[in-house]
């Protein structure tokens, strides 16, 4: 029962007949310091899934009550009753009650009476209070999502029946007013109201928390601060006096205060970006790198100011709203894509596919209807919710939004000229769609070209092209550009969502294809916990999909400062993050290709200081069937420059290469060194078994394996080395637990 069925019930008119009844004189008599407002939303405990009610305050024996009575009813229906005798001191008593409702769609009322022992007062009651989760949606006039379509239409009403059943249990305090004139009140959400108006949610907000109330049987509290037309620098913190109400930030970290909400916000959804690219609504262009600086200070101030914020969600904006230039448009989406793939718990959910509203004027296309806009926005954005916050399984994999992989060519002229780029797409390997042409969204860069067709085969988005005249080189990366209006031309998932834009994704150079190792993964936690590791142990471990995310955790040596981080053999382009203790980055490898990564930094000594290190593949690169290897190094002095990564399980010190062979255990030999094409081996093993060689370039690259069966005894093996380019190289031969390593000279 909500609070519009109670209000009209038998025990609701009674409770609104003995409110109208209360006298000034008891109120003066009653002090009380804590008791529930109407309509409001006490966060719960996630261990027990409810939430605690104080009553509490002071009472004058002038009242003539000799005890306190707290009566609580669900849905209109009394189902508890509290008394405290009052003991007075001084003329005084105070008085204590504690309640816990359980968080689910019914709504709890309380009334607090003074009793004379034959004669009950009623002091302060309040109705449609409920238990629930918090969330906050931050950004510009996307975010408020008012209802802009004239005239009125049932179906681009988010508050009706049919587009918010869960209307009743979706709650907000006051409103996004820029003054913190807002009504400090607890209300009903409306989703369709201006930002200044006590209660918005805005459209997709009213959406997105509907359907978690009702997937979830959770009340959800959403507090909306959003303000149209603002650049990204608008909505910063002011750290001398976070809860400044002369910025925004200040305004809703004190709404969060005032609603009892600080503590306990379970995620943040951020909608902006359109004030900073240049056009009606900015001036000034900001760059990707730019934006994402402003986006993880933001960020950082979340985490400190919300500490219990698990998810922040980024929606990437669409060119429109009077932006100048797709490419404008651009630098701002590519910072969106790059911040959800470099911080652990940033997720982002594109607006591709959604029909855009004519706004007229100088911004034209900007803002989106509810229907074909705003509602399904609110639909991907439970999808994601439910599977974050709320552990929900079963969920397809289409709920996230299509992202790039890994791009590459795939179709080659007679002559040996590319004409054909494969860009291969993140999420399931089919149900993928094209309405339209998407051509004209499409750029190949490094030079001029022109597509001349595109198609989608499982996963994989091929992209035919010719050079135009005075380019003669191949494409070194693809972008993808966003267009305003409707959402055709565009390409979709099974459930609707279009692909994330990005800029200047690089296209790998044709290669060997990453070689299968037989190893074994000890640190496959699912991306939930991270792994101990010592110094100086070089560890192997599998990115087994586009997902996995590999997580370790190392403590630091207090008398050497400086580390050495390095990932090498790698099967796939792999990138690594250093973090410290609390997960702030503080230094990152992301080179393009399968060469080695390293991380050089100087830490302060302290003691029993932690870091994390995250390992994750490039644009969703991956390998099931190759471990890669990582190692972390502590030293006294400075690495030198030109030492580069640590390239197998040797000591750092028996890495410094000077001129001398290299070798962990037994000697074997190779000739001719220098050789040109071919290379003899001689071993000797103590047991049958498989011996792998391998050719490993300065950088720690693998350049080919070979693996062979060798006898007890002495063995003589051959290596075809003539398509490895000249230089100085390190043949490396493992047999069992033996590995043995030297230098290789290749000349031609």
């Amino acid at each position: 029962m909500n609070f519009f069925e109670y209000s009209h019930s038998k025990a609701g008119k009674r409770l609104l007949l003995a409110l109208a009844m209360v006298t000034v004189t008891s109120f003066l008599f009653a002090q009380v310091t804590s008791f529930p407002k109407d309509n409001q939303l006490y966060p719960r405990d996630l261990s027990n899934n409810q939430a605690e009610i104080v009553i509490a305050g002071l009472l004058d024996q002038s009242t003539g009550f000799t005890s306190l009575v707290v009566k609580k009813y669900r849905d209109g229906s009394l189902i508890n009753t509290s008394t405290i005798v009052l003991a007075y001191q001084n003329n005084k008593a105070s008085y204590l009650f504690k309640e816990t409702i359980t968080a689910e769609l019914h709504s709890y009322s309380f009334e607090l009476l003074g009793s004379t022992g034959t004669n009950e007062t009623l002091i302060q009651a309040a109705t449609n209070v409920v238990a629930g989760d918090a969330y906050i949606i931050e950004g510009q006039s996307n975010a408020v999502a008012n209802n802009r379509t004239s005239p009125y239409t049932v179906e681009n009403d988010a508050n009706t029946i049919t587009n918010a059943p869960q209307r009743a249990f979706v709650r907000v305090w006051g409103s996004g007013s820029q003054t913190a004139s807002y009504t400090k009140a607890w209300f009903v959400g409306n989703g369709n109201s201006w930002y200044e108006n006590d209660g918005n949610t805005g459209q997709w907000g009213m959406r997105l928390a509907s359907n978690l109330a009702g997937a979830q049987n959770i009340p959800i509290a959403l507090l909306n601060g959003a303000h149209p037309g603002e650049s990204i620098a608008f909505f910063q913190r002011n750290d001398a006096n976070p809860t400044d109400p002369s910025t925004n930030y200040g305004r809703l970290l004190k709404r969060t205060e005032e609603a009892g909400l600080k503590n306990k916000i379970r995620g943040i959804i951020w909608y902006q970006g359109e004030s900073d690219a240049q056009g009606v609504l900015s001036s000034n262009q900001m760059t990707t790198a730019q934006w994402k600086q402003m986006f993880r200070q933001l960020y950082q101030d979340w985490k400190t100011d919300y500490p219990k914020v698990s998810q922040v969600y980024i929606i990437q904006t669409r060119f429109g709203c009077g932006i100048t230039s797709r490419d404008g448009a651009l630098q701002i989406q590519e910072a969106q894509r790059q911040l959800a793939v470099e911080i652990p718990y940033v997720k982002i959910m594109t607006t591709n596919n959604l029909d855009h509203l004519m706004d007229g004027g100088s911004i034209n296309y900007c803002h989106f209807a509810f229907e074909k806009g705003y509602k399904q926005l609110g639909d991907w954005l439970t999808n994601l919710l439910r599977r974050d916050l709320y552990y929900v399984s079963g969920l397809p994999g289409s709920i996230e939004p299509p992202q790039p992989m890994k791009a590459s060519f795939s179709a080659f002229t007679p002559t040996g000229e590319a004409n054909q780029v494969m860009l291969q797409i993140k999420g399931p390997a089919n149900g993928y769609t094209i309405d339209g042409d998407i051509a004209a969204d499409l750029r190949l860069e490094g030079g001029s070209y022109t597509i001349t067709g595109v198609a989608i085969q499982s996963n994989k988005l091929l992209v035919n092209f010719t050079r135009n005249a005075g380019t003669n080189n191949n494409p070194s990366a693809i972008s993808y550009l966003g267009h305003e209006g409707k959402a055709s031309p565009v390409l979709f998932n099974a459930n609707g969502i279009g692909l994330t834009y990005f800029a200047n994704f690089p296209i790998s150079k044709p290669g060997n294809p990453p070689i299968a190792l037989t190893c074994t993964d000890l640190y496959d936690r699912d991306n939930s916990e991270a792994n101990n590791i010592k110094l100086g142990k070089t560890v192997t471990a599998i990115i087994k999909s586009s997902s996995d995310v590999d997580w370790f955790k190392f403590k630091a040596d207090d008398d050497k400062p400086y580390m050495r981080i390095s990932l090498f053999k790698l099967p796939a382009d792999y990138d690594i993050y250093l973090y410290d203790k609390k997960k702030k980055l503080m230094a990152s490898s992301t080179a393009t290709g399968n060469n080695a990564e390293v991380i050089f930094t100087k830490v302060d000594k302290k003691q029993d200081e932690h870091f994390y290190i995250k390992v994750i593949g490039k644009n969703g690169a991956f390998n099931p069937g190759a471990c890669y290897s990582l190692k972390v190094e502590c030293s006294k002095n400075k690495w030198p420059t030109n030492s580069g990564p640590a390239t197998s399980t040797m000591s750092s010190e028996e890495s410094q290469i000077d001129g001398e062979d290299i070798s962990l255990q037994k000697v074997f030999n190779i000739y001719p060194n220098p050789a040109r094409t071919e290379i003899n081996i001689s071993l000797s093993v103590d047991h049958p078994g498989s011996t792998e060689i391998r050719i490993i370039d300065m950088t720690g690259k693998q350049l080919l394996m070979q693996r062979n069966s060798t006898n007890s005894g002495l063995n003589r093996l051959r290596l075809n080395v003539s398509n490895i380019p000249p230089g100085i190289y390190l043949l490396q031969i493992a047999n069992g637990e033996t590995t043995t390593i030297k230098k290789l000279t290749i000349i031609k």
